[in-house]
């Protein structure tokens, strides 16, 4: 299995060049793989399996490169006025930055794995593989951050493959052969936005509490040839010695598992944490590759997208060190017209902090 190791080798390479630099003491990088599958639901079908590697260091604005600097201004903590709107805090001396990468596959199928081509009204067979690069600009109250994804939708998503190899070695499930019908490839350039505003006097007032309770509202938006839309959402958690960092429920473009906040009135010293948490996000969809089809070639892919996508997660969460390990399920409605129902799908997050 070739391709997976040269992609992990590939990634290595590229966090070990991202972590260069001075680093801020006291504050973590961490590590975090992603897992979404509808397997933990008891399905096979639709948005069928996630997976994702990614890491994330802080890192000081003298040693931004270009593509950060550019990030930065996109976030509207850089020197023009146009992007103050996403800016976290009035006074730059309080942001702090943390850099991102990751390497993402996602993979969509019909619900019969003996469909050749998927019928109207199933979803098409596509998979998309892409490098995230993201810049996450943060005060104690709130997080702005900007992706750059760049990938490729097609037999060089390697979907088919991974597929293949899983439902052979580890799944037992059966093979999907639809594959040469997929969404043919096309290079994807994508470029999200995305702001979180936590519930500080929440935090606050349930401090002493044995069950604390916090949360944030969220808002984003994303522009290119993989997905254009704009969403709104909202999470809370409650539990026992409730962490700094923050667990991402399920795969979202340059969203990841790490410290959103600083620390501002909530300074965990204990060694462990459990907890629970719930959140809802209502998402406008202007297109979706995996449903609409390319942008620069022509490909009838039997659907479309629906318009307006709303979904619910719950899930609970527990570290211990700088450990953290998550489970969670996601209900969304239809996402393509002629789809019967929502679908659900379950999701597995790891990170460590070091």
């Amino acid at each position: 299995m070739k391709f997976p190791l040269a992609l992990i080798f590939a990634f290595t390479a590229l966090a070990a060049a991202a972590q260069a630099g001075d680093l801020r003491s006291g504050r973590d990088s961490y590590l975090v793989f992603q897992l979404d599958n509808d397997l933990f639901t008891g399905s096979d079908r639709n948005y069928t399996n996630g997976a994702r590697l990614a890491y994330l260091r802080p890192i000081a604005e003298k040693d931004l490169n270009w593509i950060q600097k550019s990030l930065r201004t996109l976030g509207g903590t850089g020197d023009s006025r146009l992007f103050n709107f996403l800016a976290v805090a009035v006074d730059p001396d309080q942001v702090r930055f943390d850099w991102g990468i990751g390497l993402t596959q996602l993979m969509f199928t019909p619900s019969d794995p003996e469909w050749t081509e998927a019928p109207p009204g199933e979803r098409p067979y596509a998979g998309w593989l892409g490098m995230e690069f993201s810049l996450h600009a943060k005060d104690s109250r709130a997080v702005s951050s900007v992706v750059l994804s760049v990938g490729v939708t097609g037999e060089y998503s390697f979907a088919e493959e991974t597929q293949k190899w899983v439902h052979t070695h580890i799944s037992g499930s059966p093979v999907f052969q639809g594959w040469d019908s997929q969404i043919p490839g096309e290079v994807t350039v994508n470029l999200n936005f995305d702001q979180k505003r936590r519930f500080g006097d929440l935090a606050r007032a349930t401090r002493d509490w044995l069950m604390e309770v916090d949360g944030y509202l969220e808002w984003g938006a994303g522009i290119g040839n993989f997905r254009t839309d704009a969403y709104v959402g909202t999470l809370l958690r409650t539990g026992i010695h409730l962490p700094v960092q923050y667990a991402t429920p399920r795969i979202q473009l340059g969203n990841y598992s790490h410290e959103l906040f600083l620390p501002g009135a909530r300074v965990n010293r204990s060694e462990w944490s459990l907890y629970l948490f719930g959140g809802a996000r209502g998402t406008a969809v202007a297109h979706d590759i995996t449903l609409d089809g390319p942008v620069f070639r022509s490909f009838d892919t039997g659907v479309s997208s629906e318009p307006l996508v709303g979904e619910l997660v719950a899930g609970v969460g527990f570290r211990l060190g700088s450990f953290t390990l998550t489970f969670s399920r996601t209900f969304r409605t239809k996402e393509f017209d002629g789809q019967e129902q929502g679908h659900q799908f379950g999701s597995i997050l790891a990170s460590i902090g070091f």
